[in-house]
């Protein structure tokens, strides 16, 4: 059994999934999602499975890109941002990062932006600060893809595990969270900083339907 953790992208269940991560303890194995994946499907990208069809469609989305899960926790962002809120962190920096970022991590990049910027060789993260690590997108120079995020995101993660963070803060608030039942926190309180981080990065850029998305080679 595996179960699915998804983030939305907003505080509201109509949203996108903005972070998708499978939690597998048999095998010890955290697997990322990138969110701009194409679901042939869905004809849609992978994130939008659980505002089309909640957790049901989601795992058979996972499903079908070869990372079965059997079951699915889904948070509001403010779940998370609760859960952080007296959080402080060090990530290692390997080199000088500069990004575009919203004004506001509840707003978006069209209404306005802010440059953020981490540098080498370590970077100290509380507050805001940890949601531009996590969410920025947008390189101001070099390439942009989720996939560098999602690199970010495993620096955290591991991290916050290591310091023996505990992540079922972010269940407090039961109006913040969905899940397929008592069970699918299971594997969630098993996970630990040694675990193997894995990532779907077997995937090329495309356009469809005027959609920028992530297309999974042949396997």
């Amino acid at each position: 059994m595996a179960t699915v953790v998804s983030i939305m992208d907003r505080s509201e269940w109509t949203a996108n999934t903005d972070n998708i991560v499978v939690v597998d303890a048999q095998q010890q194995s955290l697997t990322w999602i990138p969110r701009d994946l194409w679901s042939p499907t869905l004809h849609n990208r992978v994130n939008a499975a659980f505002k089309l069809g909640g957790h049901p469609m989601l795992c058979a989305a996972l499903v079908e890109q070869g990372v079965p899960a059997a079951e699915s926790l889904c948070l509001l962002r403010d779940a998370v941002t609760d859960a952080l809120r007296e959080t402080s962190v060090l990530v290692p920096v390997e080199e000088h990062l500069r990004f575009w970022y919203p004004m506001a991590p509840d707003l978006e990049i069209e209404d306005g932006r802010k440059q953020v910027e981490f540098s080498p060789p370590a970077e100290e993260l509380s507050g805001e600060r940890i949601h531009q690590w996590i969410g920025a997108r947008y390189a101001v120079t070099g390439p942009s893809s989720d996939l560098f995020r999602i690199a970010r995101q495993q620096v955290l993660v591991r991290r916050l595990l290591e310091d023996g963070f505990d992540f079922t803060r972010a269940l407090a608030n039961p109006q913040s969270v969905s899940s397929t039942g008592a069970s699918a926190l299971d594997e969630l309180r098993e996970v630990r900083g040694d675990w193997r981080y894995e990532v779907i990065d077997d995937v090329v850029p495309e356009k469809i339907d005027g959609m920028a998305v992530l297309v999974r080679l042949l396997r």
